[in-house]
C-alpha cells in the first residue's frame, strides 16, 4: 500500500463566516442608533440631546458602522488543506500558507474563549477563529503554533486521517 494519497484524491476546503451573536447586536444596535439620529436631526430637525453632535459627524458615523457591518459580513475565514500543504486566509486578518514538511503535529482541540478574529494567543500561538467551537491546532518544526477553528472538526478529522497527517 502506497502511503502518499492519490492525486484523485479532493482537497479539503472549509469557509466560515463570523458567527458571534453579541458583535452582531452591537454593530446593528450602533448602525440603528446612527441611523436614527441623522434621520431625526437631518430630516425632521429634532437634534439628539441637549448637546447634539454636528450634522456630518451623524453622517459619518453612520456611514462608518454600515461600512464595518458589512466588512465584517464579508469576511470569511477559509481553511484549505492539500496532501502537500495547509493555507489559512482570513480576509484582511492575515493569512499564511505552510507546506506539511513543516508541521510536526496537528490535532483538534476545543477552542479557547478568545473572541473571533486573529490575535496572538499564549499557549496557542496565532489564533485565527471565526467562532467554531473545535480548532485544528497545528505545531511546526520551529516551534511555533497556529490554531484555526472549525465548525466541522468530524470531517476534518476524517480528512486528515486520510491523508495520514493525523495519527489517533
Amino acid at each position: 500500500m502506497n502511503d502518499q494519497p492519490s492525486n484523485s484524491m479532493k482537497d479539503y476546503t472549509e469557509i466560515q463566516m463570523i458567527r458571534n451573536w453579541l458583535l452582531w447586536i452591537i454593530l446593528f444596535a450602533l448602525l440603528l442608533f446612527f441611523t436614527f439620529a441623522s434621520v431625526s436631526q437631518l430630516v425632521f430637525g429634532i437634534p439628539m440631546g441637549e448637546n447634539p453632535m454636528p450634522s456630518w459627524a451623524l453622517i459619518a458615523g453612520t456611514l462608518f458602522i454600515a461600512f464595518i457591518t458589512v466588512v465584517m459580513a464579508k469576511t470569511q475565514l477559509i481553511l484549505s488543506i492539500d496532501s502537500k500543504s495547509l493555507s489559512i486566509r482570513f480576509g484582511a486578518l492575515g493569512q499564511m500558507e505552510r507546506n506539511w514538511s513543516e508541521v510536526s503535529k496537528v490535532k483538534i482541540i476545543k477552542m479557547p474563549l478568545a473572541g473571533v478574529g486573529k490575535k496572538n494567543h499564549p499557549q496557542y500561538g496565532e489564533l485565527y477563529n471565526a467562532g467554531g467551537k473545535q480548532g485544528l491546532l497545528i505545531e511546526f518544526k520551529d516551534q511555533s503554533k497556529v490554531l484555526v477553528s472549525t465548525r466541522q472538526a468530524e470531517k476534518l478529522k476524517a480528512y486528515l486521517k486520510q491523508i495520514k497527517k493525523l495519527k489517533d
